[in-house]
């Protein structure tokens, strides 16, 4: 995943959006970029990914995770342990009505510490589509440099700052990072990477894999290979299965 950004606490409307010219430059040239030959909006995105996590001391575990997002509102990730045929439902990782939930197995994980955790996950994959950036009242950019710029997200009557790098060469978003909550845990530093950004069938730009890491790791815990894109699809299923996992976690 990648970017530099910033956001301020005050609501807005789309309206009231920061107008194009008065974007960082480097968050400017990128969303000319994405929007250049694209949907001119779409309101679902489905993401098919090829995934392996890595844990320390463990060895490495093959994944199919399903990205479903009512973009910029809700997220939800279908993850299925294995390959094909015989990958079996592993987890479910979302943010749906308002509030982050993780469920692995039979364990379910909610609070507001997974609210603010997948408030972020969320946004290190919607920022990618600049259609979704008028649909969070409140979000926000401040520069840095020439290819860094921060994204401020409200949350809990403040903002997340996520610090957003960009290619100098090609202008697509390399790193998307701040900190978050490991589990129950206190905050952590955490980096996401957008590598390999392509064109996908309908006009789409967007990278070919997504890693994340954690600062106290020594390598990404999770590698994506994206294969398919699809826009305005329902994504319905895939969300009920995050707001599913939440009545659980609230019982």
């Amino acid at each position: 995943m990648g970017i530099d950004a910033a956001a301020r606490p005050e609501t807005s409307t789309p309206e009231e959006a920061v107008p194009p010219a008065d974007l960082p430059a480097p968050v400017r040239r990128f969303r000319m970029l994405a929007l250049a030959g694209g949907p001119p909006t779409f309101e679902t995105l489905r993401i098919e990914t090829a995934a392996m996590m890595h844990r320390p001391r463990l060895p490495p575990v093959p994944l199919r995770i399903t990205m479903a997002h009512r973009l910029g509102h809700e997220f939800a990730h279908d993850i299925r342990i294995g390959v094909g045929r015989l990958s079996i439902r592993f987890g479910v990782d979302a943010f749906v009505d308002g509030h982050g939930v993780m469920k692995v197995g039979s364990k379910v994980d909610s609070g507001p510490k997974f609210d603010r955790g997948a408030l972020i996950a969320m946004w290190g994959e919607a920022i990618s589509f600049p259609i979704a950036w008028d649909r969070l009242p409140g979000l926000a950019w401040q520069p840095i440099d020439h290819a860094s710029a921060r994204l401020l997200i409200p949350w809990a009557g403040g903002t997340i700052p996520i610090a957003m790098g960009f290619d100098p060469g090609t202008g697509y978003p390399t790193t998307f990072r701040t900190e978050r909550h490991k589990g129950n845990g206190p905050l952590v530093g955490w980096e996401g990477l957008s590598i390999g950004w392509r064109s996908y069938p309908g006009g789409i730009v967007a990278p070919s894999r997504l890693q994340a890491k954690w600062d106290d790791e020594p390598k990404p815990w999770i590698d994506m290979r994206i294969e398919r894109i699809d826009v305005d699809v329902p994504v319905e299923a895939t969300l009920e299965l995050g707001r599913r996992a939440l009545r659980e976690g609230t019982l």
